[in-house]
């Protein structure tokens, strides 16, 4: 049996038991609310920066930012989201995908390239299709790398005057109808700008209302009627957005995300190689601005980068053609093109070698200006993913935009890289 001075021993180790079990808990405690309460200003302060986003985009006030800085989250917060990647300039996307830019009618998007290009002293060209061209020639180098990005957008061009206040349109480029009716539109006339509907019916008044064919469309322009002529070119509108510190919303990202790209890449970059920036024209219609280069022999290059915008995943379909937040896109083969698999063992190496996420296009999908480009010299086409392209609303996440422009810009500026592009430039 314990004696008297035994059991006070044993209550007095007991006490000091519990009262370190207890501290424990309570340090415990306080951890788990201290990260609760970090995930909760960290959510708050997501949800407030992403609304402060929308009102700038909204006030037309949007500045050239550093999302990190912008955003106020440090890179342990997001989870190195933003680490090693260019800033996005929001202000420069912005203009690009609200720009009108239908095929053959490229003139806004144009102005907005060459006033960028002039606004850092660079010389260019604009052939007589449309198509724009940049050189920049670094001295003994002849090795030439082209990077070319389309800048028109699908959209509409009225093809008969109906009764007031109807106008019918045809397709430019690829449309499906259900996406359209009751869809803004803004028109361009002779007179400026006028706006439009695709005209539809409320569900309680004919049950049974199906629309089949372009021709079973109406775009209603009310009063703007007189100032509508056949002709006349008109697309969706809608507006650029920051939905997410990390995505973005808005018309024509196909291909205005490539063609923000070539442009960060002519200002930012200064490459090992000879590089030429190509905006071309009329893609959409048959890879029109493609095909003039190439039957007029505009240049020649050791490596074509065709800089484009894919479609990304839908809830409406199990083959997947790429997904969104996974990174660039890299084209085996689509409808006119397919890659000589020395090229693509190259960019996979060197996403590898940086750790940037890179994804195979399913084959056989859409087509690219590589249609024609590639009989001017060894080709590869490399897109952001983008969910619900020819739609009026498509959503992008930037650091595709990001790891896009990393993979890029280490194809034409790490000399490594390009020691062992040079080494297979002969690729037959």
């Amino acid at each position: 049996m314990l004696g008297k001075e035994g059991i006070e021993q044993d209550k007095k180790e007991a006490l000091i038991q519990n009262q370190n079990i207890e501290n424990k808990n309570v340090e415990a405690k306080n951890e788990s609310n201290e990260n609760k309460s970090k995930e909760n200003n960290l959510s708050k302060k997501l949800s407030e920066i992403s609304k402060e986003v929308k009102e700038n985009i909204s006030n037309a006030n949007i500045e050239y930012i550093d999302l990190r800085e912008y955003f106020n989250i440090s890179d342990q917060d997001i989870d190195e989201y933003f680490r090693d990647k260019d800033s996005i300039d929001l202000n420069l996307l912005s203009m690009l995908s609200n720009a009108f830019g239908v095929s053959n009618f490229e003139d806004d998007v144009r102005s907005i390239i060459t006033n960028f290009i002039e606004s850092y002293n660079y010389t260019y060209n604009v052939d007589l299709k449309g198509n724009i061209s940049v050189f920049k020639d670094i001295p003994n180098e002849e090795f030439k790398v082209a990077l070319v990005s389309h800048i028109d957008e699908v959209g509409f061009i009225v093809s008969e005057k109906y009764k007031y206040p109807y106008v019918k349109v045809e397709p430019i480029g690829g449309w499906d109808i259900k996406n359209l009716l009751s869809s803004k539109v803004v028109i361009k006339t002779k007179s400026g700008y006028v706006k439009g509907v695709f005209a539809s019916l409320p569900p309680h008044i004919k049950k049974d209302f199906n629309i089949k064919e372009f021709n079973d469309l109406y775009v209603d322009v009310d009063c703007n009627y007189d100032l509508v002529d056949v002709g006349d070119p008109l697309t969706l509108e809608s507006y650029f957005e920051v939905i997410s510190p990390y995505s973005v919303m808005g018309k024509a990202f196909d291909n205005r995300v490539g063609t923000y790209i070539n442009l960060h890449l002519l200002k930012n970059i200064d490459p090992y190689v000879d590089v030429l920036h190509i905006f071309t024209v009329q893609e959409e219609l048959g890879l029109r601005g493609a095909r003039f280069i190439l039957n007029n022999e505009k240049f020649k290059a050791d490596l074509i980068i065709i800089l484009e915008t894919t479609s990304g995943e839908s809830p409406y379909t199990d083959s997947q053609v790429s997904y969104v937040s996974k990174g660039p896109v890299l084209t085996i083969m689509d409808k006119s093109y397919i890659a000589n698999p020395k090229l693509i063992d190259f960019v996979k190496f060197i996403a590898n070698s940086l750790d940037i996420p890179l994804q195979i296009k399913k084959p056989n999908i859409g087509g690219t200006d590589a249609g024609y480009l590639q009989d001017l010299g060894n080709t590869i086409v490399i897109s952001v993913p983008a969910k619900y392209i020819h739609t009026n609303y498509q959503i992008v996440h930037l650091t595709d935009i990001q790891n896009t422009i990393k993979l890029i810009k280490n194809i034409i500026q790490n000399a490594d890289f390009i020691k062992y592009l040079k080494n297979i430039q002969n690729l037959e």
